[in-house]
């Protein structure tokens, strides 16, 4: 046995005894309580024996593709706001700040009628003068961060909240002797907003945006890249918010927003840890049982037309030239959904291993780094994308090709049983990772519960990557990873102004791991 079989074989061996185990100790479905509240709130809980803490998720089942066109990055600006606190945490005298909060909100609407009317009067400046003073007179109630620091001084940790296109989540961890105190807290800001600091926080989304996506190449190139991709799916539309959108928007949009989805039957708890049941129970009866139900809109109704013939996006700026490559596909729980999480591990997760890291970087030096993932959102049908930087002086272009050459490969030849192997060993391996650690556990039972509403799918999905085999991964590639469907953005190193028409080939505005577009508050 050569040296390179033998260090195959013991890797699988280890990757085997890994999954044995975790297949014998973690079947997470079995052991989750599942329970709705009388007004539809739902609730996971997985109990865990051990360190007296427990970790918290809330999941709020709305994203970027449930806002309206015109009102982009609602979802994200109304996550900001959840930490402003609430008519008890963060104010020195609640009824006088939302006096001047309510005196705040009626200028900024007379402010937008006379905008609309094209009035840019007298009138209009000294209003916006008016403007700034109530906002500062509003400041002297606040209590800057008084919600994080009851967390904080109660012994809490990793407290953050993140939005995607999919759904909006918060999450802590918490001693286990402080559940009443999780329970009041988030259940009062989910029942109880307060818009305070509303416009201070939306130029601090402003600036993000433009760190995160307008001055940084990679994230430019990835708003472009998605926004092509998608042509009538709100998936093309950024996280975020388009920047015209988020200055645009006021307390009273998001307020309406928060109404129309902050409902006790959008909202999913997931709470993981060294907890009783009983009290549990009781103690999310008292605190979300009174939150109030209402109807909610429609669902998104809008299905992404097939894309019938490639898409291409060229950004020229100064910057490091950089390649990504995405193909349409099915979201889980579709079985081919399956087939694709395992071929990510073999086309990039295998590590030094893996097919494009050993044929761009091992053998041809083309590339500093490969990777692939599913991008921008899970609920609904997504890209596979790949993202290669290019190692100078190789270009995008020859690169491409030899990603085409890898896929070319595939879909002739297949892989191998040990690939295969292996690939599924990594990917139970990580998920194992992410389940033995009480708050990476609670992201995960309620990340699969939201897009397939089956508390015990982790088991069903790693059940059906066991089953997945060599012909899976090469129909997939054959079927979906096509030249005829494919979306290319690359970034070629030039400056802007320079650029002939034929070359700046916008099609509308980062690169991530598996789950891109994925915003926090930055906490």
């Amino acid at each position: 046995m050569s040296h390179r079989v033998k260090a195959v074989y013991l890797f699988l061996l280890a990757m085997l005894c890994i999954s044995q185990t975790f297949a014998q100790n973690w079947r997470i479905g079995e052991r989750v309580r599942e329970w709705k509240l009388d007004n539809g709130f739902t609730v996971l809980f997985l109990p865990r024996e051990g360190k007296p803490f427990f970790s918290a998720v809330t999941y709020v089942d709305v994203g970027a593709v449930d806002e309206p066109i015109g009102r982009s990055g609602m979802a994200h600006l109304l996550e900001h706001m959840a930490f402003k606190g609430t008519p008890w945490v963060g104010t020195r005298n609640w009824n006088a700040e939302r006096a001047k909060l309510v005196e705040v909100e009626e200028t900024v609407q007379q402010l937008r009628l006379r905008d609309a009317l094209g009035r840019a009067t007298t009138d209009a400046a000294h209003l916006r003068k008016r403007l700034a003073e109530l906002i500062a007179e509003a400041q002297q109630f606040v209590v800057p961060n008084e919600y994080d620091q009851l967390v904080t001084l109660a012994g809490g940790q990793q407290v953050n909240a993140t939005t995607s296109a999919d759904y909006t989540n918060y999450y802590m961890t918490l001693p286990s002797n402080q559940l009443e105190l999780w329970a009041m807290l988030e259940s009062q800001r989910l029942a109880y907003p307060v818009w305070r600091e509303f416009y201070k926080e939306r130029d601090v989304v402003a600036e993000e945006r433009r760190m995160r996506m307008e001055d940084d190449p990679e994230g430019r190139l990835y708003e472009e890249f998605i926004a092509s991709a998608f042509k009538g799916h709100p998936y093309g539309v950024p996280v975020i918010g388009w920047m015209s959108d988020i200055l645009s928007l006021t307390a009273t949009d998001i307020n309406l927003f928060y109404r129309q989805w902050y409902v006790p039957q959008n909202m999913v708890a997931v709470v993981v840890g060294s907890v009783r049941e009983d009290e549990l129970r009781q103690v999310i009866e008292r605190y979300f049982g009174s939150l109030e139900g209402r109807e909610m809109p429609p669902r998104l109704a809008t299905e992404e037309p097939e894309q019938r013939g490639e898409r291409r996006v060229r950004l020229v700026v100064e910057a490091q030239p950089q390649l990504v490559m995405g193909w349409h596909k099915p979201p889980l729980p579709a079985d081919d959904a399956v087939v694709f999480e395992v071929l990510q591990y073999v086309l990039t997760d295998n590590g030094r291993s893996s097919r494009l890291y050993t044929a761009l970087v091992k053998q041809r030096g083309l590339c500093e780094s490969v990777s692939s993932f599913t991008a921008p959102g899970e609920k609904y049908p997504n890209l596979f994308c790949i993202w290669a930087t290019p190692r100078s002086p190789h270009s995008p272009e020859e690169v491409e090709e030899a990603v085409w050459k890898v896929l070319e490969t595939i879909k002739h030849d297949g892989v191998t049983t040990d690939e295969l192997q292996m690939s599924i060993a990594k990917a139970e391996t990580s998920l194992a990772r992410e389940l033995d650690n009480d708050l990476g556990c609670a992201k995960q039972l309620g990340h699969y519960y939201l897009i397939t509403r089956d508390c015990s799918y982790i088991d069903k999905f790693l059940a059906a990557m066991r089953h997945v085999d060599v012909a899976d991964i090469q129909r997939v590639v054959r079927n979906y990873l096509d030249r005829d469907k494919v979306t290319v953005a690359t970034i070629k190193k030039g400056k802007t102004e320079s650029l002939s028409p034929a070359e700046n080939v916008s099609a509308r505005p980062k690169k991530s791991s598996s789950k891109p577009q994925s915003i926090g508050k930055g906490h």
